[in-house]
């Protein structure tokens, strides 16, 4: 009878998340069995899991080091600024820019893919939009001002798309 009596009190016991010990809370990781409450949940196909789980996942898929956003960066403002002066020449011709933006942006994404074999940081997505951007207002500044709207739809365009393309959608 004893061992009822404790079994209950172990089952009625209070657990706390281990971010917030102020909250108490049932919920546990599916992975690693630890206590979390609901803002440190994330929910996936399986279950609940704690955010530092999840993390340890992506870590799967951000292998690169150093020189490979060093790499991203140079072939993301070069490419920028060769794709702006290209959207300069064609000036007038604003409908041909939003077809060849995407394009020019997802070009420079996936050469700079090639260059690091592949590899993505946590930041490359955002090196690479930047760079783009960077470029192409490089260009913008030394072609033709701001005072195109071609100019302005391959900034936006152009940047998003190489974005769009370095991002691990996990």
């Amino acid at each position: 009878m004893t061992d009822n009596i404790q079994n209950l009190t172990s089952e009625d016991d209070i657990h706390y998340c281990e971010k917030h010990p102020d909250r108490d809370t049932e919920l546990r990781c599916n992975r690693c069995g630890r206590y979390m409450c609901v803002s440190c949940a994330v929910r996936t196909p399986v279950g609940y899991t704690c955010k530092e789980c999840v993390r340890g996942h992506e870590d799967r898929f951000y292998t690169s080091t150093e020189m490979d956003y060093i790499v991203v960066a140079a072939v993301s403002v070069i490419g920028g600024a060769i794709g702006g002066f290209a959207v300069a020449l064609l000036g007038g011709f604003w409908y041909f820019t939003i077809i060849a933006s995407s394009a020019i942006g997802g070009m420079i994404a996936q050469l700079a893919l090639t260059l690091t074999r592949r590899r993505r940081g946590r930041a490359s997505s955002y090196i690479c939009a930047g760079g783009v951007l960077a470029g192409g207002i490089l260009s913008a500044l030394l072609f033709t001002g701001f005072n195109d709207i071609s100019t302005l739809l391959y900034l936006g365009l152009a940047t998003s798309a190489a974005y769009a393309s370095f991002r691990v959608w996990i």
